[in-house]
């Protein structure tokens, strides 16, 4: 009995991986083309087909009418089960570079829509499900992002809650739930991690040995004999693990000289539970995963990048445009520099303050990087 229920189990599997390979196929093709919106919407139409839902019962509507006041709006896919409005679709072409105004047009349908919806896919060149937790009485939260690949275990995840045969509101919802839970505690972690990390003393871990050299036995002077014999600096390791030095012994002089600038913002941002990096070269990181995550011209990277710096150093600039004056100002290092799609050589500002990131930091989160502050 156990051997068919298992195989059962596997069956079903392969079936949805099946499904799932076939919407990769549709949409890889067009992000691979870039094609325009439209055809974009006829192909997520085509997997909602995939999953079970049906054009000719009304279940899938395109150009969807909503009510905003006095003007009608139209969302681009909404899907329904007995005439009731399940979740609604945001579609974007493939390479178009999710901005904030997108998740509000897209959040406005979800509660717009006669029958108020608390889930919404946008699809562009991921797939990203929102979740919207009305008793928080806040905007619907990102919850989960897929990538288009084959064989992806999160695809399986997508088949298998938005599938019309096992479709179920409460499911899908308790999924949400749960992913917000698992952000929110990795939330923490990257607190706790913060918080250790700031303190540059090392007396987190000096509080935690002297406990340790108390309860075996030793006297309070034996302890501080030993502790004021060292000093403890803590930094992450790129495996993501905290690892502690022991420096032999650190003079007063240097401590105080630091202590004396601090009068400057030395707030540090990781991204996805990465190094924590100074605002300039934090900057430099955003902007170079992006570009390697999306492949695109000089002039669309200026266009993205730029606004959120409208002054006139920018965020980026050609490097065969600096003047001698300005190559301070910029990440000119032959590692630094970046190349766009087109051949364009542009070189990232490295002139950042508290209140000149927040547009980046913004971004960044938006992208899905996980932004994580370490204040000093």
């Amino acid at each position: 009995m156990c051997q068919k229920v298992f195989s059962l189990t596997l069956q079903i599997k392969s079936r949805m991986n099946d499904i799932w390979n076939e919407i990769c196929f549709e949409l890889s093709t067009c992000i691979q083309n870039n094609v325009l919106e439209k055809e974009y919407e006829n192909a997520v139409c085509n997997c909602m087909v995939l999953l079970g839902w049906k054009k000719y019962r009304g279940e899938i509507v395109t150009q969807y009418p909503v009510q905003a006041g006095h003007e009608n709006k139209y969302a681009d896919i909404v899907i329904l089960q007995d005439n009731v409005e399940q979740f609604v679709i945001e579609i974007k072409r493939p390479n178009h570079i999710l901005q904030e105004e997108d998740e509000r047009q897209l959040f406005s349908y979800m509660r717009l829509l006669k029958h108020q919806v608390i889930f919404g896919l946008y699809i562009g060149d991921k797939i990203r499900l929102y979740y919207d937790d009305i008793a928080s009485q806040q905007l619907p939260e990102q919850v989960f992002s897929i990538d288009i690949e084959e064989n992806n275990p999160d695809g399986l995840k997508f088949v298998e809650l938005f599938s019309k045969d096992s479709f179920n509101v409460q499911t899908v919802t308790d999924f949400c739930k749960e992913q917000k839970m698992i952000f929110q505690k990795q939330i923490q972690i990257q607190n706790e991690i913060a918080h250790i990390l700031s303190d540059t003393s090392g007396q987190i871990f000096k509080d935690a040995l002297r406990g340790k050299y108390l309860s075996e036995g030793h006297s309070e002077e034996w302890v501080e004999s030993v502790l004021n014999q060292i000093a403890l600096t803590v930094s992450s390791s790129a495996k993501e693990r905290q690892r502690t030095e022991v420096l032999l012994p650190v003079s007063t002089e240097k401590q105080s000289l630091s202590e004396t600038k601090n009068d400057r913002d030395y707030t540090k941002y990781s991204i996805s539970g990465g190094e924590p990096l100074a605002k300039n070269r934090f900057v430099l990181a955003v902007v170079r995963k992006f570009v390697n995550e999306h492949p695109n011209t000089y002039s669309e990277y200026a266009k993205i990048f730029n606004a959120l710096k409208p002054d006139a150093q920018g965020v980026i600039k050609e490097f065969d445009s600096l003047l001698r004056n300005q190559i301070r100002n910029y990440f000119t290092g032959e590692s630094e520099c970046l190349i766009s799609q087109d051949g364009i050589k542009f070189v990232v500002c490295n002139q950042w303050k508290i209140q000149t990131i927040q547009p980046i930091i913004r971004f960044a989160n938006l992208q899905g990087y996980n932004v994580i502050e370490y204040k000093s």
